[in-house]
């Protein structure tokens, strides 16, 4: 006889979600997953959104359209004439030896969010918007459904020793990439049955060789990341699948590096286009539907 759980998992109301991991510079392959998803009319009920995935999350559930995709790819193509992350100017001994909670500040992001999204809240957004962002204190994820936008999604992207933690009514946060980089769970408890990931990067894909401080601390940071998306895929339960949308051959880059965005846009496309289509993509893509517990 089937379980209770296996009966309300395979009898669920269809629902899509997508769900935006973290990653930085990296983010840019969204907006070609964005692109290609929405060129096939596959467009959500819910938009989950982690850090840099919280920002084109937001932007998505504001106007789930190919023309807020083209917005999209404009803000990401000139980010390189931004000031939004420390461009290595200062050496890497300085930079750690400087007193202070970051190496750099969040205002050239502040003013990116409020660029794309103004001074919107949650309830202005058509299609229903969450991100999640780390408590400090309690070490709890935290989850952002109401109020004005820019406070949340700064919280949500404020990685951990490059930007600083974001105070919202007495609770400092950081990055919610800390606990939940790709909120799989999250959509599931809101009740979706089909989820497209976009993620930032493949496990395959190299890594550029750490060669300072920071630059093992992020690869464990990531490392961190991948455990979790990983259990996560793992406890699924029943009804529901999953499309890792792929980056194709997306070039390594390091995390301050905002000149790419063009490169990583356009693999992401052609790439996620040729699983929507059922085609063969590079062979980097990796397994990229995941349904453990077949209808």
């Amino acid at each position: 006889m089937r379980s209770l759980r296996d009966l309300l998992g395979r009898h669920r109301p269809e629902r899509t979600a997508f769900v935006l991991s973290g990653g930085g510079n990296m983010g840019a392959l969204q907006v070609g997953m964005l692109r290609a998803l929405f060129e096939r009319h596959i467009r959500p009920d819910l938009v989950l959104g982690c850090s840099v995935g919280a920002l084109n999350g937001a932007a998505v559930a504001l106007e789930p359209s190919l023309a807020m995709v083209g917005r999209l790819e404009e803000v990401w193509v000139d980010l390189e004439h931004r000031d939004l992350l420390p461009q290595g100017l200062i050496p890497a001994t300085v930079q750690l030896a400087r007193r202070g909670v970051s190496l750099h500040s969040n205002a050239g992001l502040r003013s990116l969010i409020e660029s794309v999204l103004g001074s919107r809240t949650f309830s202005d957004l058509p299609v229903p918007f969450q991100c999640v962002a780390t408590d400090i204190l309690a070490a709890r994820e935290v989850w952002f459904s109401e109020g004005p936008l820019v406070e949340p999604i700064l919280a949500s992207a404020a990685l951990p020793a490059v930007l600083p933690p974001v105070e919202i009514d007495g609770v400092r946060y950081m990055d919610g990439a800390v606990l939940n980089d790709v909120p799989v769970t999250r959509a599931v408890s809101l009740g979706a049955t089909h989820i497209y990931v976009l993620h930032t990067g493949t496990f395959e894909r190299p890594r550029p060789e750490p060669r300072r401080p920071l630059d093992i601390a992020l690869q464990a940071y990531w490392i961190a990341r991948r455990a979790r998306f990983q259990r996560d895929l793992g406890d699924l339960p029943p009804g529901v699948q999953v499309t890792i949308l792929p980056t194709g051959e997306a070039p390594v880059i390091r995390f301050n590096d905002l000149s790419q965005s063009r490169a990583l846009i356009d693999v992401a496309y052609r790439a996620s286009a040729a699983l929507l289509e059922g085609r063969p993509g590079p062979a980097d893509e990796g397994v990229a539907q995941v349904s453990p517990h077949p209808a």
